[in-house]
């Protein structure tokens, strides 16, 4: 190859580079604006940020604005937050080239500038192209809500089990359950046998308890309809019930009386309880007996522990999860639930006293009774949404 020939084709390379480059910093960086109308945080970026913008980029950008009040916007709000793996909720938000998600009015005055700036310095990168805009059909963006409603059935699955297991209902059976067995002065083996065989028992009869309740609805004719009055009349239970734990949590801080406790399993209840581990734990040795124990009671006390449990199976109802996938979140759910009990017993075995468990049952009670009224308000309003 000649000199000729090499000069021709490096000038030729060289002018097709800075073709390229001259396209890509003719393409305007892309801003989509998502703003409420009134909304006080959308109005500052709109007379504070987008002004310096302008000065500092005039004819360099493009700017799109989207209101939130209206149905369309909502599947490219979905769309752009799932490919920039942001799912903060703020009153507005820019996305930058349709790839840089940034939102609230503190964030987007600090970064917007500098997002713009790098926007700028990526169209200098031999071939680089300016992505599109998200998919906004109506099979994407069904496939999008899906996605987000699976989320929320997780998170509701995970905080619905670790509150439901430190129910004050469950510890305090765990406790007079223990309490059995400390003055039967029995081995520490057999005790171990007899603990490991309750908690066993109290997590698979709460597993079938909860399957067996999803089948049972879905197996209705009219499930649908079912399901949608089923959601409605579960999540207005959860209005007083959440009340009275905020209630049941100032009464005691205040009295540390059980007594003032609304929330807690019936007293009838609780004697058929207590004598049910009295006559059952001896029966076919440590295993046997602490299976049956454990069995019999899980069903007795789902009568308060049931009250965290219902809105969870409501709620993988509302979200239509297929039989492996609420076997999974079943599986998690329970998981949590014995996790405090396994704690509580784990401790019991290694030697604390019955009279620290009880202090220690008594000293989180307000706490977990709050906690249970955010759970109780939180199914209220996941259950109720779209009613």
């Amino acid at each position: 190859m000649g000199k000729k020939t090499i000069l021709a084709f490096i000038l030729l390379i060289c002018t097709a580079t800075s073709c390229i480059f001259a396209n890509n910093e003719e393409i305007p960086v892309q801003l989509d604006l998502f703003f409420s109308p009134g909304c006080e945080e959308c109005e500052l970026v709109k007379v504070e940020v987008l002004p310096e913008i302008d000065d500092l980029f005039t004819h360099q950008y493009e700017l799109h604005v989207h209101d939130l009040t209206k149905a369309e916007t909502i599947p490219l709000l979905l769309a752009y937050q799932e490919r920039c793996g942001n799912n903060q909720n703020g009153k507005v938000a820019i996305v930058v080239d349709h790839s840089i998600f940034i939102s609230g009015h503190d964030v987007i005055s600090t970064e917007l500038v500098d997002c713009v700036n790098g926007a700028l310095i990526q169209r200098q990168i031999p071939g680089w192209i300016l992505p599109d805009v998200p998919d906004v059909s109506k099979e994407a963006t069904t496939r999008r809500v899906e996605k987000r409603i699976r989320a929320t059935t997780l998170t509701a699955v995970i905080a619905g089990g670790i509150t439901d297991g430190f129910n004050p209902c469950a510890i305090s059976t765990l406790i007079f359950f223990i309490s059995i067995l400390a003055v039967s002065k029995v081995d520490r083996k057999v005790r171990l046998l007899v603990g490991v065989s309750f908690i066993v028992a109290s997590f698979l009869v709460y597993m079938a308890i909860g399957f067996a309740f999803v089948k049972a609805l879905r197996s209705l004719p009219n499930f649908e309809m079912v399901s949608n009055v089923f959601e409605i009349i579960i999540g207005l239970c959860m209005v007083p019930l959440a009340y009275l734990s905020f209630r049941d949590a100032f009464r005691f801080r205040k009295s540390e009386r059980p007594a003032d406790v609304t929330l807690q399993i019936p007293k009838k209840i609780k004697n058929h309880i207590h004598s049910y581990m009295k006559s059952r734990l001896g029966v076919g040795g440590p295993i046997i007996g602490g299976f049956i124990t454990g069995a019999g009671v899980t069903v007795l006390e789902s009568v308060c522990t049931g009250q965290g449990y219902l809105p969870v199976l409501t709620l993988m109802l509302k979200d239509n999860v297929s039989d492996v996938t609420a076997w999974g979140l079943l599986a998690t759910y329970n998981l949590l639930f014995i996790l405090p009990l396994t704690i509580v017993f784990i401790c019991f075995h290694r030697g604390m006293e019955i009279t620290a468990l009880i202090s220690w049952s008594k000293r989180n009670l307000v706490i977990t009774k709050v906690f249970l009224g955010i759970f109780f308000t939180s199914m209220v309003i996941l259950l109720l949404w779209e009613h």
